[in-house]
């Protein structure tokens, strides 16, 4: 099993709001969380993946008729596209479109934890998408990310709402707020523009700058080094 899928690097852009809130908050949300599970389950080469409704309900923890919408949304704005099967219609199959050679990284434990992602409310949209215009600025090699609250709302999330939301991916464990030494007062403070993502991998080094091994951060680890 690999350590990470992926989704197009260009779906979170200044220009575009592809998830907007309102009558179609609860589609976005199917819509985003069914795009994680596809980039998650592609071939990485072919970007090509096939999954069936019910184990897109299963792997959401969306209903079968959000997901038909979620689905159709993404095909709308043009992020995935139904391909022909024929007479075989047991699993839809889907290519993932990537305008580009650059992708953005989604930490494989995600998968087993969407379908408990909650899926009614603006709060969880606008946490789906700065969780993904995190993943989209997170620094290479690292598990780190440094937004600030303008630098989201450039990207259409609502700072009205950016607290909670950033709430909610800390009590389901998506996110942390890192941490920096004050050496002033001699303690660690919590910095606000700077996010810690659970669940990448990470190259260890020890004193002589040698590389030691490469570990997948979990909470435990994440709470250790910051």
């Amino acid at each position: 099993m690999r350590d990470f899928g992926s989704i197009p690097y260009e779906l979170i852009t200044a220009q575009h709001n592809f998830f907007p809130a309102g009558r179609t908050t609860g589609i976005c949300i199917s819509a985003i969380k069914c795009l994680l599970i596809l980039g998650l389950r592609c071939n990485f080469y072919s970007k090509e993946v096939s999954l069936s409704l019910s184990e897109l309900e299963e792997y959401t923890g969306c209903s079968k008729p959000m997901i038909i919408k979620g689905i159709n949304h993404l095909i709308v704005i043009g992020v995935i596209t139904k391909l022909n099967q024929g007479k075989t219609n047991v699993k839809g199959k889907y290519l993932i479109n990537f305008p580009s050679k650059k992708f953005t990284q989604v930490p494989y434990e995600v998968f087993n934890k969407l379908r408990h992602f909650p899926n009614k409310g603006i709060v969880p949209l606008v946490a789906l998408k700065a969780y993904l215009v995190l993943l989209k600025f997170r620094i290479n090699n690292t598990a780190k990310a440094e937004v600030s609250y303008a630098g989201f709302s450039r990207y259409h999330i609502n700072q009205k709402h950016l607290g909670k939301a950033l709430a909610v991916l800390i009590s389901l464990q998506y996110i942390s707020i890192s941490t920096q030494y004050n050496e002033v007062d001699g303690v660690y403070v919590k910095s606000c523009n700077n996010y810690f993502l659970y669940y990448f991998s990470m190259t260890t080094f020890n004193k002589d700058s040698h590389k030691v091994k490469d570990i997948a951060l979990s909470d435990e680890i994440a709470h250790s080094l910051y």
